[in-house]
């Protein structure tokens, strides 16, 4: 929005038709100036757009330029490297689940953990006091066998699982015992089935307790003798953010050594990328008042916050009127 004060002096009449040439030639170079100093605000704030620091090196400011660029540099450079160092904890993190999280071993020991007196039964039961099997969760992991996908639970419409374990296993169930009749998890060649391995997975694994029989250090005898020390079993419970949540020694060093760490290195990536979009923002700004400023325009802005529905700041708002 552009607001233009044109003050027309009118000379004697007796000058009027020479003048009159005179103030439409006058006219015209003021408009041209006016659109080349328009002109000059918009391509700093497009160079500035492109590259932050470049509007203010087109406006001959050669610090405020070099500080912006070195700021630009600098968060590029600082989310490459934590990118770079997310990635390395991801494939750690995999890594160590690959060794440690068995699916096998999950169908086998679900039942050892609905047995009342496992140290973390507590944690594994529904509000009515039941045992929470995989059948009754909306998270749920993926398998093929003979070619077939299936899930542990029924999302998708399916109640395979649900319903061969409680026929194979029906014994184990009732007994809180080992499931060692599992040959129907098995490919027809011997083969095991294959667990799709994704991010949902590898997040499940260490976040959802429905998953805690899969880890290969629930049971004495498979933890070192200090953590059976401290806090009676190999398999103990642990309050982290107000959530009561079973653990062994391996979840904790999976979930909160790597797991964790590759999520803050990816957070510190993502905050320099906010500042990179923020370094732009104002370098093109600055680039573009700038310039106006420089060029004797009048400008006035207006700043307005920006709220949601809960009455939290999203952003703010800036109007500029020259």
């Amino acid at each position: 929005m552009k607001f233009i004060n044109i003050i027309t002096i009118f000379l004697l009449s007796s000058f009027a038709q020479s003048e009159s040439s005179n103030n439409f030639n006058n006219k015209n170079i003021l408009e041209s100036v006016d659109a080349k100093m328009n002109n000059d605000a918009f391509k700093a704030f497009a160079l500035s757009a492109i590259i932050p620091g470049l509007g203010q090196f087109y406006n001959k400011n050669y610090k405020r330029g070099f500080a912006y660029l070195s700021f630009e540099i600098i968060n590029w450079s600082k989310r490459s490297k934590y990118l770079d160092k997310g990635d390395e904890f991801v494939v750690q993190y995999k890594d160590f689940a690959n060794e440690h999280w068995k699916f096998d071993r999950w169908i086998r020991d679900i039942n050892l953990i609905a047995n009342p007196d496992h140290p973390v039964n507590s944690v594994m039961l529904d509000p009515d006091g039941n045992f929470f099997y995989p059948w009754n969760d909306s998270h749920h992991i993926e398998f093929y066998l003979d070619g077939y996908l299936r899930r542990t639970n029924d999302s998708n419409g399916d109640n395979w699982f649900e319903n061969t374990y409680k026929t194979v296993c029906n014994e184990a169930i009732n007994n809180f015992q080992e499931c060692t009749n599992t040959d129907e998890f098995v490919n027809i060649d011997g083969s095991p089935a294959v667990v799709t391995k994704d991010h949902h997975f590898y997040e499940g694994i260490g976040k959802y307790d429905l998953f805690f029989a899969g880890w290969d250090d629930t049971q004495y005898g498979e933890c070192d003798q200090s953590t059976i020390d401290q806090y009676g079993s190999c398999s103990y419970i642990l309050l982290t953010n107000n959530t009561e949540n079973a653990y062994t020694d391996n979840k904790i060093y999976y979930q909160y050594e790597l797991r964790d760490k590759a999520n803050k290195n990816y957070d510190i990536a993502e905050n320099a990328l906010t500042f990179i979009f923020i370094n732009h923002a104002i370098s093109m700004l600055d680039a573009f008042i700038v310039n106006l400023v420089s060029n004797k325009s009048s400008i006035n802005y207006m700043t307005q916050p920006l709220y949601d529905n809960n009455i939290k700041l999203n952003g703010l708002e800036i109007s500029i009127v020259w």
